[in-house]
């Protein structure tokens, strides 16, 4: 009987492969692709960045550190920090499926293109330094490999910060001096090894690694309209995202009704540093008790996005400088960023004198103002034990949100999981 079956399997086997020609190809499209060329494939990297920067997680920071209100449905219940593991789905898929392991298939094809394949290991950085930084501990050695682990471990957060300085010295060996460019990007005058030191002292920051923060912020990006910012047009499918969600999608959801940042902006609240050109700086940023969606405003259809720039770098570098007794340099470095403001939206924006813990929280409270819709803002909140005061809306809570809450999608997949946190619980680092 056995070998009556083999001879019947045989002659199948041979009958199938005579027929081949005449079906071969008929269930093959054309259009769906099951490869493609890693100058491609960079591109679906890049859309990850930008929407983790001006999506759904920029809105949450926003709404938690009190730059934007919550003002309608389920944004009502996020600004009073009410939210669920579901709400977080999209961010995570965002960040592995779309991002980090796109990210890693570019660099195995790019490996004789070392530029590219130095662009796709910034923007890894970017993904999963700014995971590790909203979730804490996260999947990451073991991640993005389901073949070989299906079910992959969580790194501790400080460890997920080193690899990210590691993949970030070997872009830069890789990137050398080419200047920063990409579809999806505004043309910049900083080379992406520029832009990688920026970010190396951004993790730096996070890490409370204050030293190794100000030697990278030093060699960072240099220039003014250096940096990398996202690009738009009034194109379908290239509008700026916050212009997407508050025009087109969820009119009314986010507002700035009554927001910190708002009122600092007015002078309903005493900035620490008096700042006279917060009047035209405030037409820019809102309109009225919106965001300035309209022509020239900051989230205007066409407004660039910025996901790491020359103001976040000075900035870094005041605040690096200030914690590690260098006075001097921090007053200059933050008084550089004042001066182009005064520039930039007219009216005064006086230097500061200040020295110590003053200095410090009015580096922070700028960082705060200057960087309107930044995931480094909620960051720098929770690192500092919200040293300049930013309001907590929930009565029952002395803390803003400390994380982001890991998703449902992660549960119900990664037999690894280790169960959810609490909203409120610091990340290890900020502990």
């Amino acid at each position: 009987m056995k070998i009556a079956r083999n001879i019947i399997l045989l002659f199948l086997g041979i009958s199938l492969s005579q027929c081949k020609s005449f079906v071969d190809g008929v269930n093959v499209n054309p259009n769906q692709f099951t490869d493609a060329p890693p100058e491609l494939i960079i591109g679906q990297v890049e859309i990850a960045v930008v929407m983790l920067n001006e999506s759904q997680p920029a809105r949450f920071a926003g709404i938690f550190t009190d730059q934007f209100t919550g003002f309608d449905r389920q944004f009502l219940a996020y600004d009073s920090y009410n939210v669920i593991s579901g709400d977080f789905d999209d961010t995570w898929t965002n960040i592995y499926s779309s991002g980090i392991a796109q990210a890693r298939i570019v660099q195995e094809k790019a490996d004789k293109n070392l530029v590219l394949k130095g662009r796709a290991q910034i923007m890894e950085a970017i993904l999963a330094g700014e995971a590790t930084a909203l979730y804490g501990d996260v999947p990451y050695v073991q991640s993005c490999k389901p073949l070989e682990f299906p079910n992959p471990k969580y790194d501790a957060q400080k460890d997920v910060l080193a690899a990210v300085q590691t993949l970030l010295d070997q872009a830069i060996q890789n990137v050398g001096t080419t200047t920063a460019s990409g579809a999806l990007f505004t043309a910049s005058n900083a080379t992406w090894a520029e832009i990688a030191h920026t970010l190396k002292a951004r993790y730096y920051l996070i890490a409370k690694d204050y030293a190794n923060a100000r030697t990278q912020a030093l060699i960072g990006i240099s220039k003014v309209n250096g940096g990398l910012h996202s690009l738009h047009t009034d194109v379908t499918g290239q509008k700026n995202l916050f212009y997407q969600f508050g025009i087109e999608q969820r009119g009314g959801y986010m507002t700035v009704t009554r927001s910190h940042l708002r009122k600092l902006i007015t002078g309903e609240r005493a900035r620490l540093l008096a700042t006279p050109g917060d009047a035209n700086r405030g037409e820019v940023y809102f309109d009225r008790e919106e965001l300035n969606y309209f022509d020239n405003g900051y989230f205007a259809v066409n407004a660039p996005f910025p996901i790491v720039n020359w103001y976040e770098n000075q900035l870094i570098l005041a605040e690096a400088q200030a914690r590690t007794g260098n006075t001097t340099a921090a007053v200059t470095a933050f008084n550089n960023v004042r001066d182009r403001l005064a520039v930039v939206y007219g009216g005064s924006f006086p230097r500061t004198t200040a020295t110590g813990d003053l200095l410090i929280r009015h580096i922070l409270e700028e960082k705060y103002v200057t960087m309107i819709g930044s995931l480094q803002v909620y960051h720098d909140i929770r690192r500092t034990a919200n040293a300049i005061g930013i309001p907590v809306k929930l009565s029952t809570s002395k803390l803003i949100p400390q994380r982001f809450i890991y998703p449902q999608v992660e549960k119900n997949a990664n037999t690894s999981f280790p169960g959810f946190v609490d909203i409120f619980v610091q990340t290890p680092v900020n502990k």
